[in-house]
């Protein structure tokens, strides 16, 4: 009997250009066309090595390529832990969502999901008026920044930031988050630039 394991090998898996080309992990399989499409789940500070101010964020990378033993990926999300977010929300406070399809600058599309947390329970009209200045400020850095330079501020927690200093002035808020993002990616088509 042929030993499986034997027949595998190991591959680096790098992160994308946006991250610096770091080492994101090793990988193993028995043939290379099999890590096309495998995904990757980890923190910032597991890729960067530096901690960031929301630990609570994972990014979604995933295998488009690989070349000799580099497995090489691109961003496509991220997500934040959904026990953190459950802890945000309090009795006699209102929730508000957004989803919603932009485009940046370079002409990349993205679903972002966002989420204010507010100290007290806000009447349907301020809900309305948030939810809209929350999609807002989405909409226009997206058109104003291009890709790398717009998922770097919403993992930074700018984007976040900008939004919660505009909500706050309808009612006070205790918290803004960039909950989910997702990247809208034709198949894959060799090595990209972008990520």
């Amino acid at each position: 009997m042929k030993d499986k394991w034997k027949a595998k090998e190991w591959y680096t898996v790098l992160a994308p250009k946006m991250f610096g080309d770091v080492k994101a992990g090793d990988t193993v399989a028995d043939d290379p066309s099999k890590l096309i499409g495998r995904r990757v789940e980890m923190t910032v500070d597991e890729l960067t090595g530096k901690l960031i101010k929301n630990p609570n964020l994972k990014l979604l990378l995933e295998i488009y390529d690989v070349d000799h033993t580099n497995a090489y990926t691109r961003f496509i999300g991220h997500k934040i832990d959904g026990d953190y977010l459950r802890s945000l929300a309090r009795k006699r406070s209102s929730k508000i969502d957004s989803n919603i399809e932009i485009v940046t600058k370079d002409r990349e599309s993205i679903r972002v999901k966002s989420s204010c947390f507010t100290l007290k329970k806000a009447s349907e009209a301020q809900i309305k008026l948030i939810r809209k200045l929350m999609e807002d400020v989405i909409r226009s850095r997206a058109t104003s920044l291009e890709f790398n330079k717009y998922i770097q501020e919403i993992i930074l927690g700018k984007l976040s930031s900008d939004i919660y200093k505009v909500a706050k002035k309808i009612y006070p808020v205790r918290r803004v988050e960039i909950t989910k993002t997702e990247r809208a990616i034709p198949p894959a088509q060799g090595r990209e630039d972008v990520s």
